[in-house]
């Protein structure tokens, strides 16, 4: 099987309480989406239109539900396979008709607040690294995987493909600043006493 990487996506993120603020969850592939890829080969770049169809992770995440975790599946920074750049592990993965979907445990450390923070702001988009575990189809000039085993996804600042990427990321319930919600909420009060509030 050859292995190959793509970046996939970028969107917001949604953050939620009650967590210890290392989980994060994404659309790793979009199915239907058709994108332009620019792909380095031993015979030089190699530019085509490429699209994941429907169920094509379904196999993989079937596998994942059964065996109850993901964890051979790395969550790393910018596809560097170094230890340090490994920042997760999947933890489940779903098929669903618009894509595939998986969750990730962040690994802790002294870097988290770090890594939180590029998760945040940079890298939000998601990056897949696959090898097809059935040939693609060419449909209307288009690559089309129609089986594919991913080994590792990787967070990046330039995905390819637009509408997907960490659509969660669960926040600390402890003293961690991200942001000012308690300031924010002592001014609403502060104007709802003045009779200023809308």
């Amino acid at each position: 099987m050859n292995t190959i990487t793509r970046f996939i996506g970028e969107s917001h993120m949604e953050i939620h309480e009650r967590d210890d603020g290392r989980t994060l969850e994404g659309c790793i592939v979009p199915y239907g989406q058709v994108a332009e890829i620019n792909e380095m080969t031993p015979d030089g770049l190699v530019r085509y239109r490429e699209q994941f169809l429907p169920g094509s992770l379904e196999y993989q995440a079937q596998g994942i539900s059964r065996r109850g975790n993901g964890a051979f599946i790395w969550l790393n920074l910018d596809h560097q396979m170094d230890f340090d750049s490994k920042i997760g592990h999947c933890v489940s993965m779903r098929s669903e008709p618009d894509g595939a979907y998986a969750a990730f445990k962040l690994y802790p450390g002294t870097d988290l607040p770090k890594v939180r923070g590029m998760l945040r702001e940079s890298h939000t988009g998601l990056s897949v690294n696959f090898a097809d575990r059935r040939p693609p189809k060419v449909i209307d000039g288009v690559v089309s995987r129609v089986q594919v085993i991913i080994d590792s996804v990787a967070a990046t600042p330039t995905p390819a493909y637009v509408g997907a990427g960490i659509t969660m990321m669960r926040s600390f319930t402890g003293d961690v600043d991200l942001g000012t919600p308690e300031l924010d909420k002592v001014k609403r009060m502060l104007a709802e006493l003045k009779g200023t509030a809308s």
